[in-house]
């Protein structure tokens, strides 16, 4: 059970191999194998006697089975082919910015392009990568600092988020602010591109958020609170209201002050709320801050003026 022994005589070149085994975390593939001179015969004769254990199609052990983290997390990437990269939370913990569990799956981003079906066992994410987005790290192929904390963005909570981006600064003097080009890329509404930069903009000046951001962050605090989705964007006689739930006859506008601070904008607003009173219509306003930085607050007073509604509603259809 011992490992590849080869002999300057018989086999010159399985020193190579043994050498890339070293290097990569005790594996070796089949391409690199058939490298060194190995037949299928004798790649066959090797796994019965136990100099090699496959661990994944085309990806072997040298001499025995047992893997570190990182051995098991490169043999999924080495399993994936060509292009292939550790990421999400596997990347995080590879580059020491997420302590706490990974999944036992190894979680491998693959380019789209591939058309690859996944090995059994292992969590692939299919997408397109940047010139920049994939390095190595421990010999291991793994998406970049920036790409592995968008990649988190849609994956892990605010709470989380920020604790990653903390840590990267930490060890690795990473600068934010180089995320700030990433969360503005294409499509601009996908969530974790709008949950980066909600993220930035507490920490990264000039890390603006748009509209469809805090649009976005909105409706993920009804659902994280168990409210109803409201409709977005409702015309409403000559206005445009950012949401309603047309059942209860509630609005909920967002207002931020670099759009409703003015003497014009201030009555503007009251004129809007009087004339949508008259339609029977309740309207309550939050500012951006509220929604992004205390949304459990917005969440309970939205809980008690929907409870408040339903009960009206009721009261009169008795």
């Amino acid at each position: 059970m011992g490992a590849i022994a080869p002999t300057s005589r018989h086999h010159p070149s399985l020193a190579a191999v043994l050498e890339v085994a070293e290097r990569q975390h005790g594996l070796v593939t089949r391409a690199q194998l058939e490298t060194a001179g190995l037949s299928a015969e004798a790649i066959k004769h090797r796994v019965r006697n136990g100099r090699l254990h496959r661990i994944w199609l085309g990806v072997y052990a040298v001499g025995r089975p047992t893997l570190t983290r990182e051995g098991r997390w490169l043999a999924a990437v080495l399993a994936c082919g060509d292009g292939a990269a550790l990421s999400y939370l596997c990347a995080a913990a590879l580059w020491q910015i997420w302590e706490r569990a990974v999944p036992t799956r190894p979680q491998i981003s693959v380019p789209t392009q591939g058309g690859r079906r996944g090995p059994r066992g292992i969590e692939i994410h299919r997408t397109a990568f940047g010139p920049d987005d994939v390095t190595a790290r421990l010999a291991i192929p793994v998406t970049g600092l920036a790409r592995t904390i968008l990649d988190l963005a849609a994956a892990v909570n605010a709470r989380q988020l920020r604790s990653v981006m903390r840590q990267a600064e930490r060890l690795h003097r990473f600068d934010l602010a180089a995320l700030r080009e990433a969360s503005y890329g294409a499509p601009q509404s996908s969530r974790k591109h709008a949950r980066l930069r909600h993220a930035l903009a507490l920490y990264v000046p000039g890390a603006a958020l748009t509209e469809a951001d805090v649009e976005m962050a909105f409706l993920e605090l009804c659902a994280r609170h168990g409210l109803p989705a409201p409709e977005c964007q409702v015309p409403i006689g000559r206005w445009r209201v950012d949401f309603l739930w047309r059942d209860l006859g509630l609005v909920v506008e967002i207002d931020d002050r670099q759009s409703h601070d003015g003497y014009v904008a201030f009555r503007d607003d009251r004129v809007r709320d009087r004339a949508m009173k008259a339609m029977g219509l309740e309207v309550m306003r939050f500012t951006r801050a509220e929604v992004l930085n205390t949304p459990a607050a917005v969440a309970r007073e939205l809980v008690r003026a929907h409870a408040a509604l339903t009960d009206s509603i009721g009261f009169r259809a008795l």
